[in-house]
């Protein structure tokens, strides 16, 4: 089960047979899950609050053994409350719980978009505080309700600039396969102490 943005959707990581493939494509592979068992109800443009009042909705009464959560990134963007979002992440997380599935969540990265746009400093100083509360969130989230969520020295492949595609705010092939990778060593780990 796949919940989140543009990024969690697969955008810029084409999959031969149609659509996007993405991190969460990658990663069912890697665990040997087969495509008609994965869900991607991700969204471009979507926020925590647009996954909880539009996409936990269709998936609320599904029974996923894993689901994925990628968003945080149009938040950071655009301005988000720290205690409400928090909030939000709580319903994911206690969705997740609930129905007896591992939940995992990206961290937001620094895109290198703020790098290349003619943004104020002060705006882009604002967007990576954000970025900070948002995973500060992210992995309170996890913590509380006993999931995990990739340690930042687990992750710092990402800044590499071959790991973007060339809009500088959506991974490249690369950087979805990177991603993948972090996080099957995760889901494993986890879904080997559930089935314990």
């Amino acid at each position: 089960m796949v919940l989140g943005d543009s990024v969690a959707e697969g955008r810029d990581d084409p999959d031969p047979a149609g659509g996007w493939l993405g991190w969460a494509g990658r990663l069912a592979r890697r665990l040997g899950v087969d495509s008609g068992d994965v869900l991607n109800v991700s969204d471009a443009g979507a926020t925590i609050e647009d996954v909880v009042r539009d996409q936990l909705p269709a998936v609320r009464a599904a029974r996923p053994r894993l689901a994925v959560l990628g968003c945080g990134m149009n938040d950071a963007l655009n301005g988000f409350e720290p205690a409400a979002a928090g909030a939000r992440l709580d319903e994911v997380h206690g969705w997740a719980r609930d129905a007896g599935a591992v939940l995992l969540a990206i961290p937001v990265p620094r895109p290198p978009l703020l790098d290349r746009s003619p943004i104020s400093q002060f705006r882009k100083k604002r967007v990576l505080q954000r970025i900070t509360l948002f995973n500060v969130e992210l992995e309170r989230a996890a913590r509380d309700f006993g999931m995990a969520f990739p340690a930042r020295e687990t992750v710092t492949k990402i800044a590499d600039p071959a790991m973007w595609s060339s809009d500088g705010i959506h991974l490249s092939p690369a950087g979805h396969d990177y991603v993948a990778e972090v996080m099957e060593h995760l889901a494993a780990g986890m879904l080997g102490e559930r089935a314990n």
